[in-house]
């Protein structure tokens, strides 16, 4: 008995072994450097470990950068095959009910490389801290149809020039590609762009006021944008009418590996300001892509996907997904996609007075020639 009792250490103890470990393993491993090659997908528990060693320098992350003087690059050494469990469950949480005709939807690989860009702003060089961070806007470019079993080459680039908002906040721009390797595999052949994302990131302002602290939150309007009010903005045609669960944000988290607390329990939401978890703004775009495919949207490439997002969304909530403009039955829809403007559309709030999101298609020469070059 008294040699079980000696054998039988502390909780405490365990714990404070574990988190030593964890700290030795950390100090060792964690990528360093602005260019990081990975062998395999980083894997979300190592990410957020990294996230909170992050949290312990918070203080020393720099508030105000103009820039780098590189890139930061985070990017696989090998083409990787899309993972057909992940890619199944989120075709059925996204609302792709007839599946893509053995084709990705637009907004899934983001769903699989997001662990690079998570990654790439988790490294030292990031002058940041992640956790002071939403999402802006993303565009995304398929320059061609990807197949569902393809092999593609993974980068993601966080682009050196920042930008300062009128509020105060630091615009970052980070860019997402995937290549197609040639036939004679990664050592040879050209690996020609597929797929091209640039997800816009605010870096919040420490001197934020009151009322913009409550923008952000989703407890007060947006207000106008562009001088023109939400209620004067193009006439919205409903599409589809969604229904989010308060476990969306979890799901989608445990696919594209984004666990961020605000997006899974009050619990943890209430931690940075949230009455309840909110949903990914990604998720929402490729589920607003699912709607208008259903609604009548047919791609043709290369296109051009431009999501820009306005308020979070707590969750659980009822959205609407809708055409702006004249965009609505398939003459138009097709019309408008060879339209520099392209297909616009909206997610809007349960009541139809709010814009959740609002974004447009386009297969447009210039529109997709133009994205390319930025």
């Amino acid at each position: 008995m008294l040699i079980l009792s000696n054998m039988q250490l502390p909780l405490a103890a365990i714990v404070i072994c574990l988190v030593i470990a964890a700290q030795l393993a950390f100090l060792v491993l964690r990528p360093r450097g602005r260019t990081v090659v990975l062998a395999f997908w980083p894997h979300p528990i190592w990410l957020y470990i990294q996230a909170l060693a992050a949290v312990r320098k918070m203080s020393s992350k720099r508030k105000d950068v103009a820039g780098m003087d590189k890139p930061i690059q985070v990017m696989l050494s090998r083409p990787v095959h899309f993972s057909a469990t992940r890619l199944r469950q989120y075709l059925t949480l996204a609302g792709f009910n007839s599946g893509t005709a053995g084709d990705v939807p637009l907004m899934y690989p983001i769903v699989e490389a997001f662990r690079l860009v998570m990654q790439s702003m988790l490294l030292p060089a990031f002058p940041f801290n992640v956790l002071g961070s939403v999402l802006a806007r993303t565009q995304v470019v398929a320059i061609r149809r990807i197949a569902a079993d393809e092999k593609l080459m993974y980068s993601c680039r966080v682009e050196p020039v920042f930008r300062t908002t009128p509020k105060g906040h630091t615009e970052v721009d980070i860019v997402v590609e995937a290549r197609s390797v040639g036939t004679a595999g990664t050592t040879g052949g050209e690996a020609a762009l597929a797929w091209r994302n640039v997800t816009t990131i605010i870096i919040l302002s420490s001197r934020r006021t009151k009322k913009e602290a409550q923008v952000d939150q989703g407890q007060a309007p947006a207000g106008p944008t562009e001088g023109k009010a939400e209620g004067e903005a193009a006439k919205p045609t409903v599409i589809e009418t969604w229904d989010l669960l308060s476990n969306t944000g979890r799901r989608y988290g445990m696919l594209n590996g984004d666990l961020n607390p605000i997006h899974l329990y009050p619990v943890t939401s209430a931690l940075f300001g949230f009455k309840r978890p909110i949903a990914h703004a990604l998720f929402l775009t490729g589920k607003a892509e699912a709607s208008m495919r259903k609604a009548g949207l047919e791609l043709r490439y290369p296109c051009v996907l431009t999501a820009e997002f306005k308020r979070p969304t707590l969750l659980p909530a009822r959205l609407h997904c809708a055409w702006l403009g004249g965009t609505g039955g398939d003459g138009a829809v097709a019309s408008n996609l060879d339209s520099s403007e392209g297909a616009r559309f909206a997610v809007l709030s349960s009541e139809l007075s709010k814009e959740v999101l609002v974004g447009n298609v386009s297969c447009h020469h210039e529109t997709v020639h133009k994205a390319l070059a930025a």
